[in-house]
């Protein structure tokens, strides 16, 4: 029981400590893009030699915005049913009844039957979102930039470079994991869903209730 118990403790915990990053890498993208979009506005952008550059950073930062706000929604909706469940889960006796554990879980089931889609639509929108921040930076970074039929140069500005790709290959970096966490975590949880159904039709089959 109690290998059962840790189990579905740290499944919960982990799926609400990625729910959270995602949160987060969602109010990022938010920020960046609505922070570009004022500057295009106000015209703290002409820095920018390019009109082509600056066409092509502002499209990627209404890109970021979008997609910010899609996954900053869509994991606070998921999310908020698996933190009801972690939450009783911490106010219980470290010892649980089977009857308790086995309460939790079905109600974990039954929360996972509603997300299951959206939670699906998260794990394609994270590293979404963590590939555009990684190209805003890019994009803003650059001073200059050309192109012609024998020639393509770029300049940079090296004072904010390297810090802005840091932070935005580390956000990618943890988007791409979370991603994978939460696939893990939908694909045991399907099987376990498959499983019940399995019984249940089993279960229906010996009772004679089959539909006609």
């Amino acid at each position: 029981m109690k290998p059962v118990v840790n189990q579905f403790r740290t499944e919960v915990g982990y799926f609400c400590l990625v729910s959270t990053m995602n949160l987060v890498v969602g109010a990022i993208a938010i920020v960046s893009g609505l922070l570009y979009i004022i500057a295009s506005v106000l015209g703290l952008t002409n820095s920018m030699a390019s009109p082509e550059l600056r066409l092509l950073t502002g499209v990627v930062a209404m890109i970021c915005f979008g997609l910010g706000v899609s996954a900053f929604h869509t994991t606070r909706r998921i999310s908020a049913g698996v933190r009801e469940v972690r939450d009783l889960l911490d106010a219980q006796d470290p010892s649980l009844s089977y009857e308790r554990i086995t309460c939790l879980i079905v109600r974990m089931l039954a929360h996972y039957r509603e997300i299951r889609r959206t939670l699906g639509t998260v794990i394609l929108i994270g590293p979404l979102c963590g590939l555009c921040l990684f190209l805003l930076g890019i994009l803003t970074s650059l001073e200059t930039f050309s192109c012609g039929p024998g020639s393509f140069s770029i300049t940079l500005d090296n004072r904010i470079t390297i810090l802005a790709q840091v932070l935005t290959l580390a956000i990618l970096a943890a988007n791409l994991a979370s991603s994978y966490y939460l696939t893990k975590f939908a694909v045991a949880w399907n099987n376990r869903l498959a499983e019940i159904e399995e019984s249940e039709c089993a279960l229906k089959a010996s009772l004679g209730l089959d539909e006609p």
